[in-house]
């Protein structure tokens, strides 16, 4: 039998319509993957301080008034060492809320009873780590050689480091268990601790927000101890201020604020005591 060319041709657009319907991919149309590597950019971060505002002229200070007869609280975050019989052998201040408490502090913590830590099999040696709230007031106040200085926009403010202290000699290599090992963590039976009174010559830094109305809105604590943010808090609320200006015009600014204050704080009392669970300690390994 001969095909007509016209007979090809439908034979030609059945056979196309069939792989169509199909799907059979055609050379041009089949997908290949090749993995081409690409350098990777570098990316530079910029030293930048977002507390920097720039401003024709900083803010001044016109009044203030340094608060007394103030309620002051903070917590105390201690290391205790305690053995297998519960005697704390001596103790690690990590955190402070008040100048002049480490002495009262380690003093009252040595010989204090603890239930001790112990394993699924006994009680053992152990490292814990606790807060103890306390309580007093600033009965007066001053504060001297107050400055202003505008944030270096390329260098942005950090906290002062707290201070870190050391374990008594004869507990840096004293057996202990640690922490992840325990199925129950040293607990006090009874402690209190008292700070005396003092007259605390404190230094000051904070990072201070002045609004273009001339008063202070928010603050940032870069020096001082963490039972006295509320005390800096209600002096920074008396404020007065000429605002910082910008073409001529008043401007919220940010400023590093460094002063001294002279407190008379009251005797502090502790009135509670929490074991940290999420935290743990061990002595420093020494180099």
């Amino acid at each position: 039998m001969k095909l007509t060319a016209v007979s090809c041709a439908m034979l030609l657009c059945l056979v196309s319509e069939a792989d169509a319907q199909n799907g059979a991919p055609r050379a041009w149309q089949q997908r290949i993957d090749v993995v081409v590597d690409l350098p990777i950019p570098v990316v530079r971060l910029a030293s930048v301080n977002p507390f920097a505002i720039a401003v024709d002229e900083p803010p001044t200070l016109l009044t203030s008034t340094p608060p007394r007869k103030l309620d002051v609280g903070g917590t105390a975050v201690v290391a205790a060492y305690v053995n297998a019989k519960g005697e704390c052998l001596g103790g690690v201040p990590l955190e402070l809320p008040f100048p002049g408490l480490t002495s009262a502090l380690l003093s009252e913590m040595e010989g204090a009873r603890f239930d001790p830590a112990a394993t699924p099999q006994t009680a053992v040696n152990s490292w814990v780590v606790f807060g103890i709230g306390f309580t007093g007031r600033v009965k007066e106040s001053a504060v001297s050689s107050p400055s202003f200085e505008l944030p270096d926009p390329a260098s942005p403010p950090e906290p002062a480091a707290p201070l870190r202290v050391a374990p008594p000699g004869r507990l840096v290599d004293a057996p202990f268990t640690p922490q992840d090992s325990l199925t129950s963590l040293a607990s006090p039976r009874r402690l209190r601790v008292k700070g005396p009174a003092q007259d605390a010559d404190v230094p000051i830094r904070a990072l201070v927000h002045i609004t273009a109305g001339g008063r202070c809105d928010r603050f940032v604590p870069l020096n001082l101890e963490t039972g006295l943010h509320s005390w800096l808090s209600a002096y920074l609320a008396t404020w007065r201020l000429e605002p910082a200006t910008l073409d001529g015009e008043p401007h919220d600014a940010w400023v590093v604020y460094s002063a001294r204050g002279t407190l008379e704080i009251s005797a502090l009392s502790s009135e509670t005591i929490t074991v940290l669970r999420d935290r743990s300690y061990e002595p420093p390994i020494a180099e």
